[in-house]
């Protein structure tokens, strides 16, 4: 996704918004100079025949990476003069392909830009927009023949307009700073369950059973952000429950439909920095179906909560999990958090966990049941085992999905919570 927010526009004290051609014309007018996130480059990137050989492209963007991003400039000298580009020369997949086979690990949230002069009457530019990584360090590596063919790698980064190489202990520290963002990230997706699981349990009879899934952004939508609105994030929703419908797996022989789409009131209320749609946080909306919720969040997360329980649940004392359910909600889950996520404009990988939970004032014995459906009528499924507690499945869902990816992700959590029942989902 391409920032709203750089250096052009800190200098001309410019509004967020897109880069245009004017403001790199502007910015080269008042001879801004080169910083640690802005690199004025004559020429278009070159490459060797032979691919994973070292290039300067792959070097200047890591070093971007690596520090906090910013933004490589084609078409300007070291002086500051526009001389131009020919963008006709210019390879985006070329470009793309580079840096997937020359950076560990994988870079995403790189925007290649076009700018055409306006009426053609003067120097086009192409810019190169690189936002800071969540999984800095990133290693440029390649080889060159000297005696041998060797194999080699390092990690750039940028102290004003020069690009260093990590010493050691420079190495250390990223990756100390790595594992301490993805610790945040992992309880800040535990919060996303937890506070989800209070409201739906909440709003239930004791014995019930929800599927709570969470899914946040490695690189979540910054605060100063526009905030999408009700329209745009309704119509995310119902792209993902059509994309869900589409890619359905099994066969419905005893009609369970989409848990969303059956369920949602379609009306999408406002949150704390997020859109809610439910069927049980308006008691004017409740109906005889089973609970369901969505949030999409203002920063690109979400959260989908589902019923699973059958109404006998309260009678026996257990959990009843409907276990026919539960793989349609988790890919409806999956398909809507891929359709806010690229609604939100959003290139990073999504981290997904997926819970069954239910009340803890149940008591310590209280278990969770699996049932099914068998002659069209629900029953318990033979010899599946009744956990105490269900240990919640996490998944991850890359930068570009598509229908087979989104299969698998949503294969990946059934397997993960069916599998602790004993069920074999194969």
């Amino acid at each position: 996704m391409a920032r709203s927010w750089t250096r052009l526009h800190e200098h001309l004290g410019r509004p967020m918004g897109p880069l245009t051609h004017g403001m790199v014309t502007d910015a080269v007018a008042s001879k801004l100079g080169e910083t640690d996130d802005l690199d004025w480059k004559k020429q278009l990137p070159t490459f060797v025949p032979k691919p994973g050989i070292w290039n300067e492209f792959t070097k200047d963007v890591t070093a971007m990476a690596n520090t906090r991003g910013g933004l490589l400039v084609y078409g300007v000298t070291d002086e500051i003069e526009p001389v131009g580009v020919n963008l006709a020369e210019v390879n985006k997949q070329q470009l793309t392909q580079t840096l997937r086979n020359g950076v560990q690990p994988y870079l995403s949230g790189v925007d290649i830009i076009s700018l055409p002069a306006p009426g053609g009457g003067g120097p086009d530019f192409l810019i190169v927009d690189v936002t800071p990584s969540e999984l800095a360090p990133h290693f440029q590596y390649g080889w060159e023949q000297k005696d041998k063919d060797r194999a080699t790698f390092n990690a750039p980064y940028r102290v004003g307009s020069e690009t260093f190489y990590m010493s050691e202990h420079q190495v250390a520290r990223a990756y100390q700073e790595r594992f301490s963002r993805q610790a945040r990230a992992e309880t800040a997706l535990a919060e996303l369950v937890q506070q989800a699981a209070s409201v739906v349990l909440g709003e239930s009879v004791p014995a019930c059973a929800w599927l709570v899934v969470a899914g946040r952004p490695s690189r979540p939508v910054p605060r100063l952000v526009p905030a999408p609105s009700r329209a745009e994030a309704k119509a995310a929703l119902l792209e993902g429950i059509k994309t869900a419908a589409r890619l359905r797996l099994h066969s419905d022989p005893y009609g369970v439909r989409g848990a969303l789409s059956d369920r949602l009131s379609n009306a999408m209320h406002v949150g704390l920095r997020r859109w809610v749609d439910s069927n049980i946080l308006v008691p004017e909306l409740r109906g005889s179906q089973a609970g369901a919720m969505v949030e999409l969040h203002h920063d690109g997360g979400v959260v989908v909560c589902v019923d699973l329980s059958h109404p006998l649940s309260s009678q026996i004392g257990a959990a009843m999990v409907d276990t026919w359910t539960l793989p349609t909600a988790l890919g409806e889950a999956v398909a809507v958090i891929d359709a806010h996520r690229r609604h939100r404009l959003l290139d990073s990988t999504v981290d997904i966990t997926a819970a069954i939970v239910a009340d803890s004032n149940n008591g310590p014995d209280f278990r969770f049941l699996a049932y099914g459906y068998g002659s069209g009528q629900p029953r318990a499924i033979e010899r599946a085992r009744q956990p105490l507690r269900v240990i919640p499945a996490t998944t991850e869902l890359p930068p570009i999905a598509d229908d087979d990816v989104l299969q698998a992700t949503g294969k990946e959590l059934v397997d993960g919570l069916l599998h602790q029942f004993g069920i074999n989902t194969h």
